[in-house]
């Protein structure tokens, strides 16, 4: 059940990702066990430089079995690889050359990519003996393997004692660099077992590296024979170090080659959780198609070649920043078939007959291929019912709209995956009938697309710019209009980001090299300014966002970014004598029983225990309303109680959970709410508007609020309350979303399940020193949202208002309170 009256969607078609090892992988693993073969993964196949490469036979002469070409010559070795990769997959082929192998007396030797490699010596450190060479290097470990297993073979060399294999059984788990990565299931598809995420995708494959490892070690999960392979493309796994070739800026690079006829269409993905990536294509003709943070992520560089010439491309592989390095995956993925344009214009009609969703809504669904870097709009039109558009991708997640004009609705996307997508066409009211049009387009004409580098100002400290936010900026996450800019920070700096501007209402946003991101929307409650200070953590290049709180807003700004000697705005420590108090109010039962609720009154009692036994909170300071108690007069003796005693030195946690709802404003529309609306929270004896519960906090003496509400339309309140220093918020979703029932977690909301977590249980103190800072417990919330709040499953979806707000998603604002600033000190 949602926390709000309004009806929701309820799909009838499976939701999960479903794992990618199909039929194929299946005949490879038996072809491997009659065999003996090593894993597909373990092969290197090589290139297509072969004159016979792609005509469905294997032209390599270690191989043999029924794909084989009838003439084999020894030139061919290590130059056919599609063809012989596909038919060893399909286990129509199986290696003879028993020295293509990785593994020996159950050793894995790892890859080539050492500098030294093949050069007579064994450079990997794990070996001693007559073989190994004079100087040893870490990061050749595992990349020697040639040189290391012939030497081995030999008995030249032996593994030095402790280099034995390890518990992992020298598995190779790469990065962190997945989105779910932190969230205790393993996403990679290399594995199986009773602890793997329920979608799993080929692209988090070497990217989940710290849950897998976990869980492989705990023994829940264990690898796949033959699971390595990325079906469909050539996977490369290599690292920058120093000795690789270096660009013009001082980055370490790689280089691959790869062969496409013309009218292919190519994508090349590279990932990373170790470097900044940058990746360069460069076509037969020296054309360079170039990328650096694909959908704004530090992480990935992708490059769409929608029809390529005939020849033999360049991949080269660096990262932004000069003499960065570590480990990398490079995907490559040539498809022969003509790309189809995706353009369609649909005429269809909902009729009773159709398929229809659980509560009476009639659907239509319609497909389409798509490939990551096209950008797609999906336009669905009626005059005779209120449309409801679902766009579901390859990966299992969907993007909804219900109106984006009048009772219209539109999707606009560039895609991140490749695959089929379909489109829902259904209605916002169960029983709806009648013709619609949908028209399917994909906008060729993109300056800023992922087949060219898009350009983002890069500032130092000391600068100053004018900007303007205009039609045509990138897109915010709100559908407004956003500007980027990089610097280069060094840690210890302490900076200070001021945006400031008349025309419209300013949102601050800076993302670290780590990927946690810092906001301001209000600098101490004027909506003309944003303001971020901090000390920096880390060294590397920094993102600064520029956007407005209201989707549509356009004007001038000025953005400054200057150093400072110290942080003026709050305390970074903690006062020893701090205490903490709260108000935990939950109801699950309402008068009546239309409107009850499962589980929300057990969410205060959680937030509660969690402070108290994980932040020091006296019992006798927590206030717990719970259900029929839960009334906004009890609400209002329990603030005066604890105002009869907090200081400037403590913290105030005020908790809700249950019904929230939005209603018009007596007044109409104001600077502070824009759109017309009041938000509240549902006691149990009447609503409380935002306003009114930011009149009561202004009387407090708290220095600091921290503000956690689990309820439908939640985020509006941070407009009204998150205005004044020492004020933070922690909201379950934005204003115009409603908020799911944590079944899955025996809870009435997700925000009090991850509170507990990050508080009783101190995950959010990722540094271990005993203080919960508002970034650690801001990104472990937007971590947890992330990985356990993926969609709505297969029961239901979210009604929202906005193109792409599919999904409920955390809010969090901290206001005038520092990123660094500690709410908690742990027992």
């Amino acid at each position: 059940m949602f926390k709000s009256a309004k009806p929701l969607r309820f799909p009838a078609f499976n939701t999960l990702r479903t794992c990618t090892l199909g039929s194929g992988l299946l005949f490879a693993f038996l072809a491997s066990n009659i065999h003996a073969q090593p894993s597909a993964s373990s092969i290197n196949f090589g290139d297509n430089a072969s004159p016979w490469a792609k005509d469905q036979e294997c032209d390599d002469p270690r191989f043999a079995g029924n794909g084989m070409a009838p003439t084999l010559d020894e030139t061919d070795r290590g130059h056919d690889a599609s063809d012989c990769r596909n038919l060893f997959l399909a286990g129509s082929i199986y290696l003879v050359d028993s020295n293509s192998t990785s593994n020996v007396a159950g050793i894995n030797f790892g890859d080539n990519s050492s500098t030294w490699a093949n050069d007579g010596q064994c450079d990997d450190p794990r070996f001693v003996g007559e073989g190994v060479a004079t100087t040893l290097l870490e990061d050749d470990r595992l990349h020697d393997a040639n040189d290391c297993r012939e030497l081995f073979l030999a008995g030249s060399i032996n593994l030095a004692e402790g280099s034995a294999p390890s518990s992992d059984g020298g598995v190779d788990f790469g990065d962190n660099s997945s989105t779910w990565a932190f969230d205790r299931q393993c996403d990679d598809p290399r594995f199986a077992g009773s602890d793997m995420a329920a979608m799993l995708l080929d692209t988090d494959m070497f990217h989940d590296a710290q849950d897998c490892r976990d869980l492989f070690e705990a023994g829940s999960i264990r690898l796949l024979s033959g699971s390595s392979v990325v079906l469909g493309g050539r996977f490369e796994r290599g690292n920058l170090r120093a000795g690789d070739d270096t660009r013009a800026n001082g980055s370490y690079s790689d280089s691959y080659t790869f062969i496409a006829d013309r009218g292919d269409s190519t994508i090349v993905d590279l990932r990373s959780g170790e470097f900044d990536t940058f990746l360069t294509v460069r076509s037969p003709s020296g054309e360079e198609f170039s990328n650096d943070d694909y959908e704004e992520s530090f992480d990935r560089s992708l490059v769409s070649i929608p029809r390529t010439e005939t020849g033999v491309y360049e991949v080269i592989v660096s990262s932004y920043s000069e003499s960065e390095s570590g480990g990398y995956t490079l995907e490559i993925t040539t498809d022969e078939r003509p790309l189809e344009s995706l353009n369609q214009q649909i005429s269809g009609v909902l009729i009773d007959e159709d398929d229809t969703f659980t509560d009476g809504e009639y659907y239509d669904t319609y497909n389409f291929e798509g490939r990551p870097g096209q950008s797609v709009t999906l336009d669905l039109r009626s005059d005779e019912f209120d449309t409801y558009l679902i766009l579901r991708q390859p990966n299992g997640e969907a993007l909804t709209n219900d109106d984006a004009d009048g009772s219209n609705s539109r999707i606009e996307v560039i895609l991140s995956e490749a695959g089929n997508y379909e489109v829902v066409v259904s209605s916002f009211a169960g029983g709806e009938t009648g013709e619609y049009r949908l028209n399917i387009a994909e906008i060729t004409d993109q300056s800023d697309g992922s087949n060219s580098e898009v350009i983002t100002p890069s500032l130092r400290l000391g600068d100053s710019i004018s900007g303007d936010l205009a039609d045509g900026d990138q897109a915010a996450e709100n559908d407004g209009f956003q500007d980027s800019f990089f610097f280069t920070g060094n840690s210890g700096d302490t900076v200070v980001i001021d945006l400031t501007a008349n025309d419209f209402d300013t949102v601050l946003s800076l993302q670290t090299p780590a990927g946690a991101l810092i906001e301001n929307d209000d600098y101490q409650g004027s909506m003309d300014q944003s303001l971020i200070q901090l000390t920096l953590r880390e060294s590397g290049r920094y993102r600064i966002l520029v956007s407005s709180y209201s989707s549509g807003e356009t004007g001038d700004y000025q953005l400054n970014v200057r150093p400072a000697d110290a942080l003026s705005s709050v305390s970074t420590t903690a006062n020893s004598g701090s205490k903490v108090y709260g108000i935990f109010a939950g109801i699950a039962d309402y008068p009546g029983t239309d409107n009850d609720l499962d589980l929300t009154d057990q969410d205060a009692i959680r937030a509660r225990d969690a402070l108290i036994a994980g932040a020091g909170m006296n019992p006798d300071n927590a206030y717990t309303l719970l259900n029929a108690d839960a009334t906004g007069s009890n609400f209002r003796a329990a603030l005066n109680s604890i105002n009869a005693d907090i200081g400037a030195d403590d913290t105030l946690v005020i908790f809700y959970s249950g019904h929230g709802d939005r209603v018009p404003r007596a007044d109409g529309p104001n600077s502070t709410d824009p759109d017309g609306l009041d938000e509240t929270i549902e006691f149990y004896d009447g609503p409380m508007l935002d306003d009114e519960l930011a009149a009561l906090l202004d009387n407090s003496n708290a220095g600091t609020i921290l503000l956690v509400m689990d309820s439908c339309f939640s985020g509006g309140f941070s407009k009204d309350i998150i205005s004044r220093p020492g004020r933070m918020g922690l909201f379950s979703s934005e204003e115009d979303v409603t908020s799911q029932v944590a079944f899955k977690f025996q809870a009435g909301g997700y925000l009090s399940v991850f509170f507990d977590e990050a508080i009783r249980e101190g995950l959010a103190d990722r540094d271990d020193n005993g203080e919960v800072t508002a970034i650690e417990l801001s990104q472990y919330l937007h971590g947890r949202y992330r990985s356990d709040v993926k969609s709505l499953g297969t029961t239901s979806y979210v009604r929202t208002s906005g193109p792409q707000s599919a999904y409920q998603h955390l809010v969090v604002d901290r206001g005038g309170v520092g990123p660094y600033s500690v709410l908690f000190n742990r027992n």
